[in-house]
């Protein structure tokens, strides 16, 4: 299958920076640039200089606009997300985890996250680690080997990015994600397969409500775990005959 004929990916990119022009918008479309020199992708980009003022203020998720409640749906139903955050008292700013928080909380299993910030030196870097990786953690979302962080200094006067390193460190990103975006989430089929819960959370998610959910949740694109583990134990049996013989 040539390039052209590909599938493309559903990725929906997030930057979590406030002002325009922005590090973090141009660190994040630095990613999405170098992820369609790869492969066929098309692209939502939120950006929250453009609806940051929006989400102050909501409790429930239809509390929200219709824009920011239709980008929450976008994220839900990516293939992969690429997810930038500038460093605020070392971590994610509060308006950056309040849109997390109107996430439906069982969409992102399995879905494949590449993490990027950028902060104002070098002493911000394990924010990817510390702060985001966890985040999506929580949604058990599949979050790449890889991250990209940027300092001040790779980044131009007109917030474009300069340094090599940090774009050698683009491309070695991409490339590690590759493998897992080109298997992932079924390109373009979890949109139907989350709607119901995309239209539950328009209705009744809140941020101070409490929401029980499974310690391990059903993937929306791979075999149900029922499946993954009668198999384990099919192999697991016939190893103990093999041995026992």
């Amino acid at each position: 299958m040539t390039f052209a004929q590909q599938k493309p990916l559903n990725i929906v990119a997030v930057s979590g920076g406030l002002n325009h022009p922005s590090k973090t918008e141009s660190l994040v479309q630095a990613i999405i640039d170098e992820l369609a020199q790869a492969t066929p992708i098309n692209v939502h980009f939120i950006k929250f200089s453009e609806i940051g003022s929006l989400l102050g203020g909501a409790i429930y998720r239809n509390q929200l606009p219709q824009r920011v409640q239709d980008d929450l749906a976008a994220v839900e139903a990516a293939d992969a997300l690429i997810v930038g955050t500038p460093v605020y008292r070392a971590s994610f700013t509060g308006l950056f985890k309040h849109f997390f928080d109107f996430v439906e909380q069982t969409a992102l299993v399995d879905v494949p996250v590449l993490l990027a910030a950028s902060g104002g030196s070098d002493r911000h870097a394990l924010v990817l680690e510390h702060q985001l990786r966890p985040l999506f953690s929580f949604f058990q979302a599949q979050t790449l080997p890889i991250g990209v962080y940027a300092t001040d200094r790779d980044f131009n006067k007109d917030y474009r990015v300069e340094s090599e390193q940090l774009q050698d460190r683009i491309t070695l990103a991409i490339a590690r994600a590759l493998p897992v975006l080109e298997w992932a989430p079924a390109k373009g089929q979890r949109a139907e397969a989350v709607k119901t819960k995309t239209q539950d959370a328009n209705q009744n998610l809140g941020i101070n409500k409490q929401i029980e959910q499974a310690e391990v949740l059903p993937s929306a694109a791979v075999p149900n775990l029922d499946a993954a583990e009668s198999r384990l134990h099919q192999n697991k049996t016939q190893s103990i005959k093999t041995q026992v013989a």
